[in-house]
């Protein structure tokens, strides 16, 4: 099943205190439908590992709000990670897509 903006989860800025006392601003992810509703979230570092022909989508997380869950258990339940990886890869695709585009766009305009 294709995870949907809007319809599965959306995007939320967040404030929160800096190491140095200042306050900053971070995107977190909130799930708004299913099991896992209104769990918050911010990735970490992200990165595509090639393994073979393989290519692994490797990530670090937190947990920000857990919602009616327990924050212990979302940290090692492997189903809510699954759809953490998912959820990533179709931010990574759309962002392909919209850098293809732009591209693509300005090269029609240029010509």
């Amino acid at each position: 099943m294709k995870l949907k903006e809007g319809r599965d989860y959306i995007f939320i800025d967040l404030e929160r205190e800096s190491y140095d006392g200042e306050t900053d601003t971070i995107t977190g992810i909130q799930i708004i439908k299913g099991k896992y509703k209104d769990v918050v979230y911010h990735y970490n570092k992200a990165r595509v590992v090639e393994e073979g022909a393989l290519a692994v989508l490797q990530f670090g997380f937190t947990i920000l709000h857990p919602g009616k869950h327990d924050i212990d258990v979302l940290q090692n339940d492997a189903e809510l990670v699954t759809i953490m990886g998912d959820l990533l890869t179709e931010i990574m695709l759309a962002k392909a897509n919209d850098e293809q585009n732009r591209t693509n766009n300005s090269q029609e305009f240029n010509s």
